[in-house]
């Protein structure tokens, strides 16, 4: 147990004196006969201190974050957990942001308008046998019947194209 002074302990740190009279005077690092106990006074103050700090004091960026997700069965540190969630929030952000500018919209609903919009088209697609059968049976010139189920087609994908 190495006793210093409170100024020997400021050096030693690379703090002020008064900063460590601070701490101190807070109850964060507290004194034997005067002196303050070196290795007692860090680990009190490593315990008391904000986890966020360790991203203050790591060397590289690296460090401070994990490289890969942690598996959701392992404990989750306290800085890592604030960053998922902040990650999270940004993209939900980011969604509804899209959404109400019109960038995104509704998948289940795209797949309902698409659904309907093939219907229309195949009903109105199988109904021609049934609208024409009578006049192209009656047509002996191949041009003629050409002709009268282009107009049947252009007029069915002109009202599809209204609606």
């Amino acid at each position: 147990m190495a006793l210093l002074s409170q100024s020997e302990f400021a050096k030693r740190q690379g703090w002020s004196r008064q900063y460590v009279a601070k701490l101190v005077k807070s109850g964060k690092i507290k004194l034997v006969n005067g002196k303050v106990d070196e290795q007692a006074a860090l680990s009190a103050l490593k315990q008391q201190a904000e986890p966020a700090s360790a991203l203050r004091q790591a060397p590289a960026r690296q460090e401070a974050f994990p490289a890969t997700l942690t598996d959701s069965r392992q404990a989750v540190d306290f800085v890592t957990a604030r960053t998922m969630r902040e990650a999270f929030k940004a993209r939900m952000a980011k969604m509804e942001y899209e959404e109400k500018s019109g960038k995104l919209t509704d998948a289940a609903r795209v797949r309902d308008d698409a659904f309907q919009a093939a219907r229309m088209v195949r009903d109105a697609l199988m109904g021609i046998p049934d609208r024409q059968a009578d006049v192209l049976a009656a047509e002996t010139d191949p041009k003629k019947i050409r002709e009268l189920l282009m107009n049947e087609l252009e007029d069915i994908l002109n009202e599809l194209s209204r609606q």
